[in-house]
């Protein structure tokens, strides 16, 4: 096996397409879907092959899953506002969707060895962060034209405090990323590069505006030290100590206060200070209480958060038990419950085991105020923990 991974490794046409194809997903998440979805069909049908070394497990929760869709599907359209546009969705997000990255990240698995497959997904969390820098400076120099290539009407508030805030669909991939790359410090030889590419991550979590972006550094953070238990404390306040130096001096050159900021953070996370998501999460556990087993997918509750999509809220998991109850949530669940036995079974862990489970907490934290999920792109990191748990003792690490 191991000699068979290595002549892979060469240059060839598909190691080509799956890197621009993982470039555009966690670096562009959301945009060039013309360009994504031909590179994915043709992954998946290159892919097809290696799905005979997925356990049951695997095909049980697949299959699951599809029958709950098509159950409650059948119970919501006759009562969706637009049945078709409904219908389409909810295929696509939970039946192909999860089938799509299933088969991919399997046969990627396949192909490389661990190690280079986090060496370049720590590469796209880098060039997304900069990508958020370079997003900011495009908007200060007028450049909005190449921003709307990404994302439609770019905007970016830069307050008086010193407090700014763009509007990027990169911050998706970073919750996953950045709370999971923390985890990594016996990944890296030289510990300097470590750090700073830990620094790079906070000042693009900080500039980004994104409370649930923020939340996920302190998450990655709290886990670490939970995880390491023996390091001693002295280096953590003496590393917390230069990092929140070194950003406050880079961050005030370019006039952002990081002290405003962290202040607007706290007012969010612990005052309430967004009424729009409380209020959709009352209206959804009113409809939950309305409909125990479930109103059906395409079905929304009396508070519309989007009149285009009247069935789609932030709040993802309150969402999904409105629509499909608490067994067709448990049945959707099955990846994460898999991946937390998976993770708890094991005796020796190891840090990609830390860098997989954090990770996809972070990333589940966050859907409860943004649908991220329900994207296609997005949804790899739900997927992503679980592939990784059900082949880990089968995947090779290049010596």
């Amino acid at each position: 096996m191991r000699a068979a991974i290595k002549e892979r490794k060469g240059f060839n046409i598909i190691n080509v397409v799956i890197f621009l194809t993982a470039f555009l997903i966690f670096v562009f998440p959301n945009s060039f879907r013309s360009v994504k979805m031909p590179l994915l069909l043709l992954l998946f049908l290159v892919g097809i092959t290696s799905v005979r070394h997925l356990n049951k497990f695997v095909f049980f929760s697949l299959i699951s899953s599809f029958f709950i869709t098509i159950t409650y599907l059948i119970i919501g359209l006759p009562s969706s506002a637009f049945p078709d546009e409904a219908m389409s969705q909810t295929l696509i997000v939970y039946i192909f969707t999860p089938l799509l990255w299933v088969v991919v990240l399997n046969y990627c698995f396949e192909r490389f060895y661990l190690n280079t497959i986090i060496k370049y997904l720590n590469i796209f969390m880098v060039l997304g962060c900069f990508s958020v820098f370079i997003a900011i400076w495009l908007f200060n120099n007028g450049q909005t034209k190449i921003l709307e290539l990404i994302i439609e009407d770019p905007n970016m508030t830069f307050s008086d405090k010193g407090i700014v805030e763009m509007k990027l669909f990169v911050y998706g991939s970073l919750i996953f990323f950045i709370p999971a790359f923390f985890q990594l410090e016996s990944f890296y030889k030289v510990k300097w590069s470590y750090f700073i590419i830990i620094l790079i991550t906070f000042l693009a979590a900080v500039v980004s505006g994104r409370s649930a972006l923020l939340l996920s550094v302190f998450i990655g953070l709290s886990f670490y030290l939970f995880a390491n238990p023996s390091l001693k404390i002295f280096k953590y306040i003496l590393f917390g100590v230069i990092l929140l130096t070194t950003s406050i001096f880079i961050l005030e050159s370019f006039g952002v206060n990081i002290l405003n900021i962290f202040e607007e953070f706290y007012k969010k996370i612990f005052e309430g200070g967004d009424k729009e998501r409380p209020e959709q999460t009352a209206a959804l556990l009113n409809g939950i209480n309305n409909h125990i087993f479930g109103a059906g997918h395409g079905v929304g509750v009396d508070y519309i958060r989007s009149y285009k999509f009247p069935w789609r809220y932030e709040n993802v998991p309150f969402a999904l038990i409105y629509k499909v109850g608490i067994f067709g949530f448990i049945i959707y669940s099955l990846p994460f419950l898999y991946t937390v036995y998976a993770y708890l079974k094991l005796k020796n862990r190891k840090a990609i085991d830390h860098y997989m489970l954090i990770g996809l907490v972070s990333i589940l934290i966050a859907t409860f105020t943004n649908p991220y999920l329900e994207s296609f792109e997005f949804n790899i990191f739900y997927v992503l923990p679980f592939v990784y748990f059900i082949k880990r003792d089968r995947i090779l690490w290049e010596k």
